[in-house]
């Protein structure tokens, strides 16, 4: 039979890994089934039982926690150090893997020569004496019974020795014929060193001679060189898997085992509060602003539990790939710590208190041992120092209370209390008395590692809920008084204001702030208790009402106190606060805290009128800010001048000191500068001797107006412009930019070059002084005439406005005719509006219209023949009008001269509105200019302008022209090229054109006329 060379190749493949798994010692019958517990880093409470290392606790669930994220404020958490940390315990014996390890000398011959015969040296390796005497007589080594040698594995000392002596076996290594053969008389004496420290540190073993059976005669024959044979092991490793409630899938775990032989393998899991940045578990990484620790796992957790599953894949009996399981409890809710006695914000004269509480935690129960009760001793009036900061730093002094005696660790509930035995606070001198408040705060933690602490401030909100204290749970404070209640400061000014919600203060003339050096009893105090005497005899005064609040006493007087005034308050009888102590007596003078009385004035402005437009309210320059107080400033008072102008304010002063004209008053004089018109704001500032600011103004609200200019009118008719009309209104209008009265001072009307005449009599003003209107009394020649208004505004600006135009006759309307057919339109009615004087030229064959009113007979024609027009059809076409659309059909290419209705003049009979009836469907109609002013000869093919509200041109559209109506689809007619041009919605209709336009009733049903 022939092998192949592959086949050959394959079979010493398997050879060789048949070998090394014989020389692995990993049964596949396992001796127990595997165990998976879980322990807190911290409190080294552990779900194992017997076996697990001396410092673990045992418990039936372990709990731990994770740092939050928020590091302060009310949604922060403290936690004890590496209770976010658990250790995954896994015990399974199957996994630990031994080998069987053969050691040798390191030089010389195979094998170490352990001084066997007596004529052989033990051998030696470079500097290091693999072999070396430690006991017996004789020569070297083992050539007498008892002799012991120290034998050095440094070849193998990668593989530590486990096991005991017994396990360690001596071989023959040469000569040959003997090879393999246990050296008889010989044991292991002891394990000097098992070699399990590092990789790098050999085992050690010590050899002894114990019986005959080696060459020991002196003879040349014996076993000369030995090989030692011991089991060794690794630490193996194995893997879990790890999920959280946020990470069901969750991910692979490595545990190493705890020591070369233990069969226990152990890995350390952090629990880190699930983020975008950590969703899903990280096996030895860590999220981003992390750090990462070498060997820890996390594990993303917002609430519990996290679930340890490992696969044990042989146990006990015949089952395989069994699935073990461990739960580690997630607690992240802090345990609850009260206060109940004494309550914060009390007063007492007692100065040994006693404290009761209480605290729980519902889910891993409390940490007994951590409670405490930490009180400020010291003599701290202000209490500017806590016993536990916000930045979490312990102070104070812990209560001496014996936490064995409040339950059990795990408990979920426990009363505390605590008398002080040392009298608070530690006074300096110890004669002082005390007059002091003392904080306290209790703090406890829970076996997951929560921290908790007492808060004064439960049930506020903003300051009183995340104040000073640590997470937003603020110490107690509590007020030793022994001291006689005396008055700390009193100023006047500020009352209280008990309409507003909340009550708070409110400036008052009439009242008085005083503040006591603690909390008053409200019960105590009487409006006969004070007095108030004024100052510069001003008179006893006793106050008509008491507000008491917390410390400060609000007294209301029945008279306005003076602002420069500083009275005496004084204590006519018992007073008490809240810790019981009482006075009748004490005084102390108020500071002035009255802002002084202060006025501003305006005046010696170029204004002429009367109201905004008087010289205090209006100037073309110069306005002068005149500035009183009733009391004594500690200096000038600070004027700031601003133009508003748009878009860019001018300062014309900042904070200018007025001038002092004796008497608490002062001026300053205010120059226009670079400013142009506009409202001048002024803002006062002035302050007592006492620091009182009172403000007068602002730099925003206008104070008086700057007017340097009048500014040119609008005229109408226009410079170089032309009018038709014989007696118009020649207007002038200073609307645009004026809001001073303007008034003529002169209007002067002249014709062509002889002199002017004066027609100032003769001009009107309008109702707001701004516009002026004159109508010459006489027809206006077909000339050049010259109008010249001399007017002069309320700050006394002047201005000469010179218009100078041209009175022509109208020109006849002219449209543009085309050999052919031509659609046009009228803009106005013609003054004779019969069809053969509208269109008289010779060339004109026929005129026609549509009435789309009259669906049934909608065409009218008229036809000329010999010079003279007759209906083709019946309602015939007898007259042309302002609104229809015309055919007009022509043999030549004369235009057609109509004489159309102007504008109306002043005194004329009102205009008549011109409206276009429409029908359903297609409507033939034109454009009309209702003012008629694009009525002349060169206005036939320019765009339609209406005057809107503000008095300017704008072209009309199609869309706006049609906006009335309901219209889709809308032409004109090209002559020239024959073909109709579609008209869109912005396309700008024109004077002349006739348009075909659709049109559909309104949702309503109905057709309105188009109002052009």
């Amino acid at each position: 039979m022939k092998l192949s060379v592959k086949l050959l190749s394959g079979l010493m493949l398997l050879a060789l890994v048949t070998v090394a798994i014989i020389s692995t010692d990993n049964t596949a019958s396992a001796a127990a089934d595997g165990k998976v517990y879980v322990t807190n880093k911290a409190s080294n409470l552990t779900t194992e039982g017997t076996g697990k290392p001396t410092a673990r606790k045992t418990a039936t669930a372990v709990y731990g926690t994770y740092a939050s994220v928020a590091t302060t404020g009310i949604t922060a958490r403290d936690i004890v150090s590496n209770s976010d940390k658990f250790i995954v315990t896994v015990i399974d014996a199957d996994v630990n893997s031994t080998t069987t390890v053969t050691s040798k000398a390191t030089g010389g011959n195979t094998g170490f020569d352990l001084g066997l015969d007596n004529n052989h040296a033990i051998s030696t390796s470079g500097t290091a004496q693999v072999v070396a005497d430690f006991g017996g007589s004789g020569g070297a080594g083992l050539d007498e019974i008892g002799d012991i040698v120290t034998v050095t594995l440094d070849d193998t000392k990668a593989s530590p020795i486990i096991g005991s002596t017994s396990d360690i076996k001596i071989t023959v290594a040469s000569p040959a014929a003997h090879a393999g053969k246990t050296v008889s008389g010989v044991t292991v004496h002891q394990i000097v060193n098992d070699g399990s420290a590092s990789a790098s540190t050999p085992a050690v073993i010590q050899v002894r001679k114990s019986a005959a059976g080696a060459d020991v005669d002196g003879a040349l024959i014996g076993w000369e060189f030995v090989n030692i044979t011991y089991p060794s092991s690794n630490a193996d490793t194995l893997t879990v898997t790890l999920k959280s409630v946020v990470d069901p899938t969750g991910a692979v775990m490595v545990l190493t085992e705890t020591g070369r032989n233990t069969g226990r393998f152990e890995g350390e899991v952090q629990l880190i509060e699930r983020t975008d940045a950590l969703a899903t578990v990280k096996i030895n990484s860590a999220p981003a602003g992390v750090t990462q620790v070498a060997g820890v796992d996390r594990v993303p957790v917002i609430g519990g539990p996290v679930t340890v599953e490992y696969q044990d894949a042989a146990t006990s009996g015949t089952a395989t790939n069994v699935k073990r399981t461990a739960t580690y409890n997630v607690d992240n809710t802090v345990p609850s710590v009260t206060i109940t006695t004494p309550a914060d914000g009390g007063q007492s004269q007692n100065r040994l208190p006693s404290f009761t509480g209480s605290a729980a935690d519902s889910q891993s129960g409390l940490d007994i041992s951590t409670f405490s009760l930490r009180i400020d001793r010291t003599d701290d009036p202000t209490n500017t120092t806590m016993v536990i900061a916000a930045n979490g730093t312990p102070g104070g002094t812990p209560a001496n209370i014996d936490t064995t005696t409040l339950g059990s660790d795990g408990a979920t509930s426990i009363s505390w209390s605590y008398t002080e035995s040392t009298a608070l606070p530690t006074m300096s001198p110890s004669t002082e008395t005390p007059n002091n408040e003392v904080d306290f705060q209790a703090s406890v933690m829970d076996l997951a590692g929560n921290v908790g602490y007492s808060d004064a401030k439960t049930s506020g909100t903003g300051a009183d809920d995340a104040g000073t204290g640590r997470n937003g749970n603020q110490p107690h404070v509590i007020k030793i008084d022994q001291k006689t209640p005396s008055i700390s400061s009193a100023v006047t000014g500020t009352g209280w204001d008990t309409s507003a919600s909340p009550a708070a203060e409110k400036a008052d003339a009439s009242s008085i702030k005083v503040t006591m050096d603690g909390k008053i009893d409200s019960t105590s105090v009487a409006p006969s208790d004070i007095q108030v005497v004024f100052s510069n005899s001003g008179g006893t005064h006793v106050p008509t009402a008491i507000d008491v609040k917390d410390s400060v006493l609000y007294l209301k007087l029945d008279t306005t106190i003076p602002s420069n005034n500083k009275p005496t308050v004084q204590i006519k009888s018992g007073i008490s606060d809240l810790a019981g102590n009482s006075a009748n007596s004490g005084s102390k003078v108020a500071t002035d805290g009255i802002k002084p009385v202060v006025t501003m004035v305006t005046s010696g402005g170029s204004g002429t009128g009367t109201g905004s437009e008087a010289a205090d309210s209006l100037t073309k320059d110069k306005m002068t800010i005149t500035v009183t107080s009733d009391e004594n400033l500690n200096g000038p008072p600070k004027i700031s001048v601003r133009v508003l102008t748009s878009p860019n304010q001018v300062g014309l002063h900042t904070e200018t000191l007025g001038v002092p004209l004796g008497g608490n008053q002062w001026k300053l004089v205010v120059s226009k500068g670079a400013a142009s018109t506009g409202d001048v704001a002024v803002k006062v500032e002035s302050t007592d001797t006492t620091g009182n600011l009172t403000t007068k103004g602002d730099i925003t609200t206008k104070v008086y107006r700057l007017d340097t200019a009048l500014s040119a009118p609008t005229s109408t008719p226009a410079n170089s412009g032309t009018i038709t009309v014989a007696k118009p209104f020649i207007t002038t209008d200073y609307s645009a930019n004026e809001t001073a009265t303007v008034s003529i001072t002169k209007a002067t009307m002249a014709v062509g070059s002889a002199a002017a005449v004066d027609v100032t009599a003769d001009v009107v003003a309008s109702a707001d002084g701004l516009v002026f209107f004159y109508q010459p009394t006489d027809a206006l020649t077909n000339a050049k005439h010259t109008y010249v208004v001399k007017a002069k505004d309320a700050a006394g600006n002047t201005h000469t406005q010179t218009v100078v135009f041209t009175k022509s006759d109208r020109k006849d309307y002219v449209l543009d005719l085309f050999a052919g057919w031509n659609l046009v339109s009228l803009p106005s009615d013609p003054t004779d509006t019969a069809v053969g004087s509208v269109f008289s030229n010779t060339g004109i064959k026929q005129v026609v219209s549509y009435d789309a009113t009259s669906p049934s007979s909608p065409w009218r024609i008229a036809s000329q023949v010999d010079g003279s027009f007759s209906s083709q059809t019946d309602p015939g076409l007898d007259h042309v009008y302002a609104g229809p659309g015309y055919w007009v059909e022509t043999s030549d290419f004369e235009n057609q001269t109509v004489s159309l209705s102007g504008p109306t003049g002043p005194g004329d009979s009102r205009p008549a509105l011109t409206t276009i009836a429409t029908g359903s469907g297609w409507n033939l109609v034109g454009v009309v200019d209702q003012s008629r002013v694009q009525t002349q000869k060169s206005d036939n093919g320019t765009s339609l302008v209406r005057t809107n509200q503000a008095g300017s041109g704008v072209a009309v559209t199609v869309q706006t022209y049609f906006d009335t109506v309901s219209n889709s689809r809308q032409y004109a007619f090209d002559t020239v090229t024959s073909k109709f041009r579609a008209l869109v919605d912005a396309n700008e209709v024109k004077i002349g054109d006739g348009m075909w336009v659709y049109i559909q009733p309104q949702a309503n049903g109905l057709l309105p006329h188009i109002v052009p």
